[in-house]
């Protein structure tokens, strides 16, 4: 099971770079897109500087699709392809600034990426019920990134060879944060025994989030 680490982009380059090097003992890093429909740098530049550093290891770009069109979407996954990134699509929240595009789902992206030999995946939301998670499940996709995951329990009886947890880890600086975005998460002190649960599961990987606190995403491993 990988281990990936999310990597929020940041608009300080050289910060982030000094971040990235500190990184090396994750197995890979995923990027989100606008995340909340804010502005951030876009995933393609972050994905560039992360391979300038580990030429082997796997990165996962996140795309929203709510805000581009199918050219935009076309010429980020040659981006993803020239860089050896994988690419998960998403429709994504609403913009903060402009208007939606709404010209492409997430299947019609899937297609294209698959189309391009890019590595592609989709979301699965836990908050769906179990027809359609398994119903997303029978698409082609690469990976799934998988949200709104609050118990191990909810990985028995699917196919899981192909799942990504994304798992949200609470310290004590960022439970304020926490609060606010109201997912699921796990507190750190018992993220040992949460991935050993997981471990039983013959599952692609885990991502690991601690939004608000980057300190403690590096300690994260210590707690593994």
């Amino acid at each position: 099971m990988k281990i990936y680490a999310e990597i929020y982009p940041s608009s300080n380059i050289n910060k982030l770079k000094d971040y990235i090097k500190d990184m090396e003992e994750f197995d890979g890093f995923d990027i989100p897109d606008n995340p909340l429909g804010y502005p951030t740098m876009p995933p393609e530049l972050v994905g560039y500087i992360i391979r300038d550093y580990y030429n082997s290891k796997e990165i996962i770009m996140n795309q929203r699709l709510i805000d581009i069109n199918e050219l935009k979407l076309r010429s980020i996954i040659k981006a993803a392809k020239a860089i050896n990134s994988s690419m998960i699509f998403t429709l994504g929240d609403n913009p903060v600034y402009g208007n939606r595009v709404n010209d492409l789902k997430s299947e019609d992206a899937l297609k294209i990426g698959l189309s391009r030999n890019v590595r592609s995946g989709l979301i699965i939301s836990f908050k769906k019920n179990k027809t359609d998670i398994e119903k997303r499940l029978k698409s082609d996709a690469s990976m799934f990134l998988c949200v709104n995951f609050n118990s191990v329990t909810l990985l028995d009886n699917i196919e899981t060879e192909r799942l990504i947890p994304y798992i949200i880890i609470g310290t004590n600086k960022n439970m304020e944060i926490l609060e606010r975005i109201k997912q699921p998460y796990i507190k750190i002190e018992k993220l040992h025994e949460y991935i050993e649960l997981l471990n039983c599961y013959n599952l692609y990987g885990v991502l690991l989030s601690v939004p608000g606190d980057k300190k403690s995403l590096l300690e994260t491993l210590n707690y593994m």
